[in-house]
């Protein structure tokens, strides 16, 4: 009977009627072009040519060339339950609308490709020449099952992953993830992780090699972890990978991190870094031979260490980062040869940083340099010692409290050679700065003092001393414009500092003489 009931059935005309009572039966237009079965196995039924539509979206669901269901034994009429399900070379579109229930011992899926939205279907994903199971398999009900798949080709967003393997099982609302992997371009990744029941990842382990990532603008960063709106990584290591930010290029870059969670914000309660570097470019600066250790605790972050080699030289710091204040315990930079940009403020700092403080702040012989012809300078073996400066104030960068000493062993301001000079810098409690320079210039001797008012713009006063120096050294210098001519003399002036513009007195051979902008 089973036999007669199987060759009635192996027509194109009872697949036509058969697709036409099964869209009856459900809210889907489902066609058959053939039905045979299979003469390995009595219990198989062979479909060719199937296609599965929404009726109400007019959307194509499922494009199956050939479909082998095996029969469920105890009931073969039923439509609800097959013993299997083997979808060979199909193309399934996860539309997420389930409306059918049907379930199966076994689905198998060869050389198949299944597409799924996630977000309101702003991020895609197609797998494509998927292979493996899945058993039991249910549409509508979610009960305990294992699968083990293997897909040729991942696409998220138009990002190819290649040779993807996912194996793992789902129980109790809980998706386990046992084995993750796959190869992007000549990198790849493995991971274990759960999908707990409210969406959130719980990613146990994820190891990343070789990999190259590039984001083109800011709303690709901030849309990133968007994907998966809650996650907590327990453990991420990254080997001999590159990463290109909008501001930011690290290359041959190493991490190993731990307890790193996101919900609508990062939050590194108790976490731990070490990362490095063989070459980072910030905007226009280049470091080399990164290093950076650091602990959290309930987001208070501990640098342990920080290297690397930048301007030829080198430095390193370590401090407390807490909300947007970063609270250096030394910075020290050896042997840097640095240019000064033409208008210092452009100097970028991370807009994280409301304000810096550094407790010991040393810079051993170094050079420091100014091309920009409107004043040019250059500091030869040049030495900084402070203590308790501010360097950072409202995101802006300066120089606001602290006491520094700086010196160096020659150089030049605006083309005029000197020799050992040396400033020391403090402020008084109404924020002024107090400035003390001396140096010497071709056999002779300046000695300086200066007042500065808090928002840097004034010299409240300035005191200026020179011995055995031609008094054309204030005009090189852009003090006074055209000053009386003497080798011994001092002036006392007052004035804006950016471009300098002076009132005051010129004292020489015991002549005073008054000075204008």
């Amino acid at each position: 009977m089973v036999l007669l009931s199987y060759l009635l059935i192996s027509t194109s005309f009872v697949a036509q009627l058969v697709s036409q009572q099964l869209s009856k039966l459900t809210s889907y237009s489902i066609s058959i072009g053939k039905i045979h079965y299979s003469v390995n196995n009595f219990y198989e039924l062979v479909l060719d040519d199937v296609v599965i539509s929404d009726k109400n979206q007019e959307q194509e669901i499922t494009t199956i060339p050939k479909l082998i269901i095996g029969l469920d034994k105890d009931n073969i009429w039923q439509l609800h339950h097959f013993n299997s399900i083997t979808v060979i070379n199909g193309v399934i579109n996860d539309t997420g609308n389930r409306k059918y229930d049907i379930s199966a011992n076994l689905l198998n899926l060869v050389d198949s490709t299944v597409n799924l939205s996630l977000n309101n279907e702003k991020d895609k994903f197609s797998f494509q020449q998927i292979n493996g199971a899945i058993k039991p398999f249910a549409l509508s009900k979610q009960g305990k099952y294992q699968f083990d798949l293997s897909s040729q080709q991942v696409l998220f967003n138009q990002t190819p992953i290649k040779s993807v393997l996912v194996q793992g099982f789902y129980q109790d609302g809980v998706t386990s993830i046992t084995n993750l992997g796959g190869n992007i371009n000549n990198g790849f990744f493995v991971s274990k992780l759960k999908i707990l029941a409210d969406n959130r990842l719980d990613i146990d382990q994820l190891k990343i090699n070789n990999v190259h990532v590039q984001l083109n603008d800011d709303n690709d960063i901030e849309q990133l972890p968007t994907i998966f709106s809650k996650f907590t990584i327990h453990q991420f290591s990254m080997f001999d990978s590159t990463i290109q930010l909008p501001s930011i290029t690290i290359e041959k870059g190493n991490i190993e991190a731990t307890n790193i969670a996101y919900d609508k914000q990062w939050n590194l309660g108790q976490s731990s870094l070490v990362f490095d570097a063989e070459k980072m470019v910030w905007h226009n600066e280049v470091f080399s031979s990164v290093l950076l250790q650091l602990k959290s605790q309930n987001n208070i972050f501990t640098i342990e260490k920080a290297i690397a080699s930048w301007s030829r030289g080198n430095f390193n710091f370590s401090g407390i980062w807490q909300d947007n204040q970063l609270k250096l315990d030394q910075l020290t930079f050896s042997d840097v040869d640095y240019q000064l940009p033409e208008k210092f403020e452009t100097v970028i700092l991370p807009d994280i940083f409301n304000q810096v403080v550094i407790n010991k702040l040393t810079v051993l012989p170094s050079i420091l340099i100014r091309t920009y012809p409107d004043y040019p300078f250059t500091l030869v073996n040049f030495q900084i010692s402070g203590t308790d400066v501010t360097l950072v104030q409202d995101k802006k960068l300066g120089l606001y409290a602290g006491t520094l000493f700086f010196k160096a062993e020659r150089g030049s301001i605006n083309r005029i050679d000197i020799k050992y000079p040396d400033l020391a810098v403090n402020f008084d409690s109404q924020g002024q700065s107090l400035l003390s320079f001396s140096t010497l210039i071709n056999g002779g001797m300046v000695e300086s003092t200066a007042l500065i008012n808090p928002s840097k713009t004034e010299f409240l006063s300035l005191k200026f001393t020179a011995y055995n120096i031609t008094s054309s050294l204030l005009n090189e210098w852009k003090l006074i414009k055209q000053p009386p001519k003497a080798i011994n003399y001092s002036v006392d002036l007052h004035g804006d500092i950016v471009p300098f513009g002076f009132s005051g007195t010129f004292s020489a051979d015991g002549n005073d003489y008054v000075i204008t902008p």
